[in-house]
């Protein structure tokens, strides 16, 4: 059990409501007022055309690790304790978390939201991982961790992932989120990855973020 030393303030801007999840046919939705609504990350895997999933062992521990590491996050955000199993996953996760608290967040000057549930009326939804001011810009963070490089596509599609969130979290709220950061942490070394967008690239990826939805609507009728 450990409780790291956190000074940044966690100063949430708005309620996020929790809604239930349900996956069907290897899709995510969320149930929102009786309404099954598709996740981001589902639409996006959707588009890979002719991409088929596999789950391998590495797969399915990489999914724990990033599971760990986002719950050992949240927990540090909210000024919680973090308690670490004695399981070889579990301390993978909690150095990565480690990497992200020691290479990102002393560049955050206020948390406003983690692990918080958005949505675009009906037509998506999804997690955001972090919401945070640096240097006086609304910025939405998403941490990944993977055993190897990301491709250029791979980034592509995650700031697609964000520029979603960014779109449904400023209708939500009214808000005006400027810029979009991927931190990626590597499991093997870990070593880490900064990638930023800002105001106008974000625009770009919501404008890919367009298309993918209306691809999915598309092959969804």
């Amino acid at each position: 059990m450990f409780l790291i030393n956190n000074d940044i303030t966690y100063s949430p801007l708005f309620n996020y409501r929790e809604y239930e999840v349900i996956k069907r046919n290897n899709f995510r939705y969320y149930k929102i007022e009786d309404n099954l609504v598709p996740s981001v990350t589902s639409i996006l895997r959707l588009s890979r055309h002719n991409q088929k999933d596999t789950y391998s062992a590495q797969q399915a521990d990489s999914f724990e690790i990033g599971n760990l590491m986002h719950s050992y996050l949240d927990r540090y955000i909210r000024k919680d304790e973090i308690q670490i199993k004695d399981t070889n996953n579990s301390k993978i996760a909690f150095q990565l978390c480690k990497s992200i608290i020691d290479n990102i967040f002393p560049n955050i000057d206020k948390f406003f939201a983690s692990e918080a549930t958005i949505h675009e009326d009906y037509n998506y939804a999804g997690r955001l991982d972090l919401l945070a001011e640096i240097d006086g810009k609304l910025t939405v963070i998403d941490y990944k961790s993977s055993f190897r490089k990301k491709s250029s596509h791979q980034i592509d599609e995650h700031f697609q992932q964000l520029a979603a969130y960014a779109s449904a979290h400023d209708k939500m709220f009214n808000t005006k989120i400027e810029k979009a950061m991927i931190f990626i942490a590597y499991k093997d070394t870990f070593e880490h990855e900064v990638v930023e967008a800002g105001l106008s690239s974000l625009q770009n990826y919501k404008d890919m973020w367009i298309d993918k939805l209306q691809y999915y609507s598309d092959v969804s009728q």
